[in-house]
């Protein structure tokens, strides 16, 4: 049931993203869309922490049903379309058909290649796709990708993106976390029963952190010999090479920072980092691993400090030394060892955890635990990205910039925690 109902959710999704993307939808119904988006990734995410046995018919009917108005609601933006379309049928054919062909991909390389300025490339696209019968909204060029490159920007965000897709992205560009600092067991804090006579109000301490976004960039350059080669070789590799880039830097920057000294002009600074956080606050409890020799309980310690709700997904970052070190079993000094399938060791952490190896980590941190939902994301989704062209004529050098703007940091109370290396 579980998974027939996840496959029903993630069509409904597919169709209402691939609705929202069409060009001649309006402001309102875009609104309308967005928040069909963002109730089905909700339900989703909350059907995928359930286990299997816990998704009833019962339940599926009454998601269904809560579900159903937005439903309705897309519907007859869908009817409105395609009474537009039976109006226009010719220009939806003209523009789906040059889109899928190789003259698509032939001639956007073309306009890789005949940029001369950053700020042309979306201009040149637009008159490829005039001259081929299609007319666009200047600023929309990004919706009329040939579908070659569509595709490839596809395959590398699932490919490359991995964890990324669990954290929360509010769709914001600054987002202000408010929160109390109050202890709840604290007795000002408490709910208490009745009484006649006065009433003890409430007592807590309000605070808060403001998430900012920046641009994230990276610059490439390609001997123009070399791009003149191959159509879709091009393609290929300046998008494979800039956008696993930038992820593989947002990914890093989440977990232990950039790298780089606070006073380096390239340092990613509005992405917090989990290990940032030296000692215990409110946000990211750290331990150091003891010297008993047994990482499970250092890791097992560790997961006690994470302040998690139910049904809330917890991912574990570790080296896949680590992993092998706790899947070995041996039962005694003289037996064959054995090695035990991930899930064993994820289910001694607890429930709803995922271990991911990694060597962002390095020597400094055996672990870090978070539960990426308590993760905001504010700025572009990083499947919106801007590239830039340009050439420098005297080297015969052609540079792409690819670059997207966000910026990150822990919101929920005790959602993260660190456990540093013993030195």
């Amino acid at each position: 049931m579980k998974k027939i109902f996840l496959e029903y959710l993630k069509n409904q999704l597919s169709q209402n993203e691939k609705l929202r993307s069409t060009n001649s939808i309006s402001e309102e119904d875009k609104v309308v869309l967005d928040e069909s988006i963002a109730s089905l990734n909700e339900t989703i995410q909350a059907i995928e922490a359930l286990e299997d046995a816990a998704v009833s018919q019962e339940m599926v009917d009454e998601l269904k049903s809560s579900l159903e108005t937005l439903n309705e609601t897309v519907q007859s933006i869908k009817e409105k379309l395609n009474q537009n379309k039976q109006e226009e049928p010719e220009m939806e054919n003209i523009t789906e058909n040059y889109l899928k062909s190789q003259n698509a991909i032939h001639d956007f390389a073309d306009a890789i290649r005949n940029t001369k300025k950053p700020e042309d490339f979306a201009n040149n696209w637009a008159e490829v796709l005039k001259t081929n019968g299609i007319t666009i909204t200047q600023g929309s060029e990004e919706a009329f990708l040939p579908q070659a490159v569509l595709d490839t920007l596809t395959d590398i965000w699932d490919r490359e993106s991995g964890w990324l897709n669990d954290l929360h992205f509010t769709g914001a560009k600054r987002f202000y976390c408010r929160y109390n600092t109050s202890d709840q067991t604290a007795e000002t804090s408490r709910a208490k029963g009745w009484k006649s006579g006065s009433k003890a109000t409430q007592t807590i301490t309000v605070a808060g952190k403001l998430i900012e976004a920046q641009f994230i960039y990276k610059i490439m350059d390609l001997d123009n010999k070399t791009i003149w080669d191959n159509d879709e070789n091009l393609i290929n590799y300046v998008l494979e090479e800039l956008v696993s880039q930038i992820l593989y830097e947002i990914r890093t920057a989440v977990l232990v920072g950039d790298g780089r000294q606070d006073n380096d002009p390239y340092k990613i600074d509005k992405i917090e980092a989990i290990a940032s956080h030296t000692t215990t606050d409110q946000w990211v409890t750290v331990s150091t691993e003891t010297s008993n020799g047994f990482l499970m309980d250092d890791l097992k310690a560790m997961m006690l400090n994470l302040k998690k709700k139910e049904g809330r997904k917890v991912l574990v970052f570790m080296s896949e030394t680590d992993l092998n070190t706790l899947e070995r079993v041996q039962a005694s000094e003289t037996s064959t060892p054995v090695y035990m399938e991930k899930a064993y060791v994820e289910a001694q952490l607890g429930t709803n955890v995922e271990i991911i190896t990694t060597d962002i980590l390095g020597a400094d941190y055996k672990a870090i635990a978070m539960i990426p939902a308590e993760y905001y994301m504010v700025g572009d989704s990083i499947f919106n990205p801007r590239m830039n062209q340009w050439e420098d004529f005297m080297q015969n050098t052609t540079y792409w910039r690819f670059e997207t703007v966000c910026g990150g940091a822990v919101r929920g109370l005790k959602s993260a925690s660190v456990l540093k290396a013993n030195a």
